[in-house]
């Protein structure tokens, strides 16, 4: 598995530009704003976002996130870097998070 942050690859896309979930501001399961999401770590060979990086050097797998139309919701502590949050459930009905990308032309 090849990962690289999107901001870094020339001409790759999200195939949904809905999907594109950077300088939106990222909230914990209580509503605080733990940061602003930065950038997307992106799975080369699997051609989809595995996490997010906000501006304080957290990073988010994607699975855990709940992404609204202005904001993102993290239900799961981050994977790595800053302070961890208190882990809780997620939603059953949130939809998972498609952000797949469409290689350069």
């Amino acid at each position: 598995m090849a990962l690289q942050t999107l901001s870094e690859l020339n001409g790759w896309t999200l195939e949904d530009s809905d999907q594109d979930i950077r300088e939106r501001p990222l909230l914990n399961n209580s509503g605080r704003q733990v940061g602003v999401i930065k950038d997307l770590v992106v799975d080369l060979d699997g051609e989809r976002v595995k996490s997010v990086v906000t501006d304080q050097g957290e990073a988010y797998a994607v699975e855990g996130l709940e992404i609204r139309s202005d904001d993102v919701v993290a239900h799961d502590p981050p994977i790595s870097g800053g302070t961890s949050q208190a882990a809780s459930l997620r939603p059953s009905a949130m939809p998972p998070y498609q952000g797949r990308l469409m290689r350069p032309r």
